[in-house]
């Protein structure tokens, strides 16, 4: 079986990005811009429902990052200037963390609790799951002055993200983890140490006992496999590990690039995981902020023509 999901952010339209500038000028009202965010919401899910997008994210319409607004919940932690994510034009603000983690506030399952109602709405089959930063991928663009090293920083991370998960209204929560693939960018930090697989590992797998985890790298193959869990494989970029026997996501269509694939052809390369593996999930290779927006929705449109 083929199954059409989505992974992170879609691009944010133009129409909601004028609204959060209204907002942030003082000319448009909280309740205002907080009606925007359901209506674009509720778009998202109406074409989702169409394009036949079978697992869905809320589309992070709220989300200026990856990291943020997350990182501004922490105690502990201050907000830095813009960094470059990995090689791509897309940009975070730096969390620098200056003393013990612990989360502050957590509205994040108030906004799923709210894209959970619309989708019962407008979608109520699909499977909507919660994002968010992973654990390892913090550490990694954080700027460490408490911590003694990148692994006590990743684990503490995870403490803040176990207790923050326990209050979110869904059962599937994805984690985005490109630091488990990617070349490692260390533009934000002066020590050259790496957190250690078996950290990674062990930390991903204590957060899958709360939620069950779909783990995103999105940049390439991952050089740590969790059991347990949905791992999202990069097919453009990366591969499959021949010894990776859980539960699997693909990701077949290019994000990157404009240029359309063709159906026959991608389903002529997931036959032999079809084999393999009985049912795989397919979605997009890396999160789709990178496209115009309407190519974006093409691409989603292809995808959910692989779904049976």
């Amino acid at each position: 079986m083929i199954v059409p999901a989505l992974i992170g952010s879609l691009p944010r339209p133009v129409s909601l990005a004028k609204k959060i500038e209204q907002y942030s000028i003082g000319r448009l009202s909280k309740e205002k811009l907080e009606e925007a965010y359901r209506e674009h919401t509720r778009r998202a899910f109406v074409k989702l429902r169409n394009a036949g997008i079978k697992v869905i994210t809320d589309g992070l319409y709220r989300w200026d990052d990856i990291f943020n607004p997350l990182i501004r919940f922490i105690d502990g932690i201050e907000v830095d200037g813009l960094f470059k994510f990995y090689e791509n034009n897309f940009f975070y603000r730096a969390p620098v963390v200056r003393g013990e983690l612990s989360l502050r506030e957590n509205p994040i399952p108030e906004w799923i609790n709210v894209a959970l109602e619309i989708k019962e709405e407008v979608y109520p089959e699909a499977t909507l799951k919660a994002v968010l930063p992973g654990p390892v991928t913090l550490a990694y663009h954080s700027i460490n002055e408490a911590y003694e090293s990148l692994n006590e920083l990743a684990e503490a991370y995870a403490n803040v993200l176990g207790e923050l998960m326990k209050e979110l209204p869904v059962k599937l929560v994805e984690l985005q983890e490109p630091a488990l693939a990617a070349e490692l960018s260390r533009a934000t930090r002066e020590k050259k140490e790496d957190v250690s697989p078996e950290v990674a590992r062990e930390i991903i797998e204590g957060l899958a006992k709360i939620r069950e985890l779909w783990v995103v790298t999105y940049f390439g193959t991952p050089r740590v496999l969790p059991e347990g869990v949905i791992m999202n494989f990069d097919l453009i970029e990366g591969s499959v590990p021949e010894n990776y026997s859980g539960r699997i996501g693909l990701g077949i269509v290019n994000a990157r690039e404009t240029k359309m694939e063709r159906r026959d052809r991608l389903i002529d390369r997931l036959r032999p995981f079809l084999r393999k593996y009985g049912e795989v999930y397919v979605t997009p290779n890396t999160l789709l902020d990178f496209l115009p927006e309407s190519v974006a929705w093409r691409k989603l449109r292809l995808l959910g023509k692989l779904g049976g």
